[in-house]
Formats: structure tokens, sequence, C-alpha cells
């Protein structure tokens, strides 16, 4: 059936122009979503002391994951019925990405970050649902593999710089001019797609197509009421929703309700359902969401909360507590092509985010010891530099993994599906690290965090030595 697909697949006959195009635009995309992420730990507080919203600050990152995440399979399901619309959703998700980050700078009160900043989780689905799957249909599986990879290494440059470059720029010019360089990556990205990418109509790119019913609006409706109601009532517990509260209860029960509803959604739409069934019982599809999504709950405990400990705790300049972070970007520079070249052609990302997820879990205990010590802050670098290892192997993992093992007919959702793991369990890892420093202090709470950080990256390790290759 995939050899079929290939033969008939109009992206790959595209002109070898504007296939770089797209290349070009996923790179810089990545590079704008990464710069931005990997600053926002640093940012956000910075400019909560300036402005206010210190108790609430990380809403802004927990927004924005609700939304992605809801964003992630409508996307995958959008596209998987009309091929042809991967092109424009691409591009406006990047474009509205730049318009938050630009309004973003001129903020005169942390709820002017936080509201707007939900919108910005449609480049999360824009790149790592549209993006990823536009490369692998202008590719080759090998040949994906290894461009994938290099997404990787745009990842760690990202990650390199952004850091320590913001960190010093929030010193000397204020964390208003962070937003001023990052936005233009961002909307350079959707402008380059827009204009100069593969551009199909819909009777060209059928045979990327699904047909079906109409569209799942109330499956839609409840992915969206859980996962906001959740985020709500995590992220608001410590503060301005106590947990225990008439409306935190309400908060949790709305969560409840709005899950019963999506599985009988699921359950009678079947393969018409926005998450739907033949998705949900693909192994690798599984193994791969479920693995990314406590990945991405252990990685938030060093990524997110480790420039905030520095900086409190170790008393940092910005800078030096951007350099924490930079620190994770040096090994993914060299071992990204490297991991998309084995994934791409093994068949099969087992091996990769296996090795990374042991060195996840040994890093997260060296942390947990570290923050037990009170450990100088050149501890943490040489953590993060080692960590550096699983991030490599996660950023590519995830990426290659799923575009090699995932049945075509049910690639575009089964990806959407793994990378709703990846944005879900950053959320709920902000949201509930953010649970343990409000209730036991930073010391004490990133001392928790980071045990509960090694127990995640165990599960996803179980999970992740269920894959198989494609076939088997």
């Amino acid at each position: 059936m995939e050899a079929t697909n290939e033969k008939l697949n109009p992206f790959q006959a595209a002109p070898d122009a504007k296939k770089k195009a797209v290349l070009i635009a996923l790179f810089l995309g990545v590079f704008g979503s990464i710069l931005h992420t990997s600053t926002l730990s640093t940012l956000l507080p910075v400019a909560a002391a300036e402005i206010g919203g210190l108790d609430y600050y990380s809403l802004a990152n927990t927004l924005s994951g609700v939304i992605s995440i809801a964003a992630m399979p409508l996307f995958g399901y959008l596209c998987a019925r009309n091929a042809s619309l991967k092109r424009p959703l691409f591009a406006i998700s990047l474009i509205v990405g730049a318009v938050v980050v630009f309004a973003r700078a001129f903020a005169a009160d942390m709820m002017t970050i936080v509201i707007p900043a939900s919108l910005y989780g449609l480049v999360s689905a824009g790149v790592f649902v549209v993006g990823y799957g536009m490369i692998r249909d202008l590719y080759d599986p090998q040949k994906a593999g290894m461009y994938l990879g290099f997404v990787g290494t745009m990842q760690g440059i990202a990650m390199l710089l952004g850091p320590v470059a913001a960190g010093a720029i929030m010193d000397f010019a204020g964390w208003r001019m962070v937003c001023h360089i990052i936005w233009p990556f961002l909307l350079a990205s959707g402008l380059l797609v827009w204009f100069g990418g593969v551009k199909l109509t819909k009777e060209e790119s059928a045979a990327l197509s699904r047909s079906g019913g109409k569209f799942d609006l109330s499956g839609t409706l409840a992915l969206c009421v859980m996962l906001a109601a959740l985020m709500l009532a995590l992220s608001l517990g410590t503060s301005f929703i106590p947990f225990g509260s008439p409306v935190s209860l309400a908060l949790f029960a709305a969560t409840i309700i709005a899950l019963v509803v999506m599985v009988i959604v699921v359950r009678k739409k079947k393969e018409d359902a926005v998450i739907p069934t033949p998705a949900l019982k693909d192994r690798n599809t599984i193994s791969l969401a479920v693995s990314n999504f406590f990945t991405m709950f252990s990685n938030m405990a060093i990524f997110f909360f480790i420039p905030m400990y520095l900086l409190q705790v170790l008393g940092t300049t910005a800078a030096a507590a951007g350099l924490a972070t930079s620190c994770l970007s040096i090994a993914p520079l060299f071992i990204c092509p490297v991991f998309g070249k084995m994934i791409g052609k093994a068949r099969n990302a087992r091996f990769v985010l296996s090795v990374g997820l042991v060195v996840r879990i040994a890093v997260c205990l060296g942390c947990l010891v570290a923050v037990m010590l009170q450990a100088p802050v050149y501890v943490f670098y040489v953590l993060m530099v080692i960590g550096g290892v699983y991030g490599a192997a996660q950023s590519v993992g995830y990426s290659v993994g799923p575009q090699v093992q995932i049945p075509e007919n049910i690639r575009m959702q089964g990806n959407s599906v793994v990378q709703v793991g990846q944005n879900f369990g950053s959320s709920v890892g902000v949201a509930i690290y953010t649970v343990f420093i409000g209730m036991f202090g930073v010391g004490q709470g990133m001392f928790i965090s980071f045990g509960v950080a090694a127990a995640a990256a165990a599960v996803a390790l179980v999970f992740t030595l269920r894959l198989k290759p494609l076939g088997q």
C-alpha cells in the first residue's frame, strides 16, 4: 500500500526549488519556535518581576499548550481529509505565532502576555504535525529521516544560542528586545511556505487524502473543554483557584465529563473522530504517544524550572541561568543527523529513544542529588551537557519515528496523536511541578520534581521498548 501511494504522491513530483523552500521554511520555523521555547523559562519570570504576575506567569506556557494539544489532532484530521490544506495551515500557524510574540513585546501586565499566548499554541501544531508531515510527503523515508535529523540540529542551534544570548540581552536591553528577535523567524517561515512552498489543489492531492463523514465538531469541543479545564485546575491550584475550592472541583468535574463525552464520540464515529480509532489501535502510535507524553513530562522539570532554581536559589544572573538550558543543545548539534539516519535506515526509533531515556533518568537523579546538596552552578552545567544526548534522541526520535513507523493511511493523524503526547506532557509537567514548587518552595519543590521526573522517564522507557518496525 505504501509503495503504491509513494508513486501517486504529487508532493514528490514537485519542483526541487519548491521542496527546498518548504524544507528551509521548516528549519526557520523550528529555529524560531525553539528559540521562543528555550528562552521562555527565563523571559517570563524576568517579565513578571517587572510588570507583575509572578504567581501565574507559567500559565502563559500552559494555555499555549492547551491550544496546541487541541490543534494537533484537529490539524491532523483536516490534513488527512484534504492534503492541500497543509501549506496554508502551516503558513497561518507561523504567522499567528509571529504576531503573538510581536505583541508580547508591548505588554503592560502579565495577563496581556498570558491571554494572547494561548494562540501561540498553533505554532506547535503547524511545525510538529503539518511541517513534519510535509517533509515525509516530499521525500522517501531515508531522506525524510535525514532531513528531520537536521531539524534536530536546528533545534540544538536555537537552544545553544537562545538562552545565553537572550539572558545577556535581558540583562542589558530588557526582555522585550528578545521578543523582537524571535518573531521575524516565525514570520519568514510562514511567508516562505505561503509564497514559495509546494501548492496543490484538492483534486491534485486526492491520492493522499482520506474521504469520510462530517467534521467531528462534538469530539473537538469535548477535547478542548477537557484540556482547558484540566490545565486551569492544575496551573492555578496554588494561586487563584485553590485545590478543593468549588471552582477547582468544578473544573475537575468538567474534565471528567468531557473525557467521557470524548470516549463516547470516538467509539461512535470511529474513523471519522477527531482522534480516530485506527490511530488509537495502532501499537506504534500509542507507544510513541505515551512515551512522548512521559518523556516531555519528565523534561519540564529540567528544561522549564532549572533556570528558576539558578535564579532564585543560587542567585545567578539571567545569562548564567540561560546558559544551563544552552548546555542541553551542545550534543544535538552533532548527534541529531546521525540519529535521524539510524532511525530512517532501521525504520525503528526504539534504540535511539531507549538510549536517550536511560541518559535522561541518570541526569534527573543527578539533578536531584545536586539540589539536595545545593551544588554550585557548574555542576548543573555538566549535567545539562550530558543531558544533550537525551535531547537529541527526543527531538529526532519523535519526529522521524512517526514518519517511518506509522502506516501511511493513518500517518497524518497518528503523528498528530504522538505530538499531542509531547505537548500534553509538557503542559501537565509544568502544571504539576508548579504545584510542587508552590507547596514546598523552590528548593524542596525541585527535589521532589526531579524524583518524579526520573520515574516518568522510566515509564517512557517501558513504552519505548514496545516499538517495532512497520509491518512486523
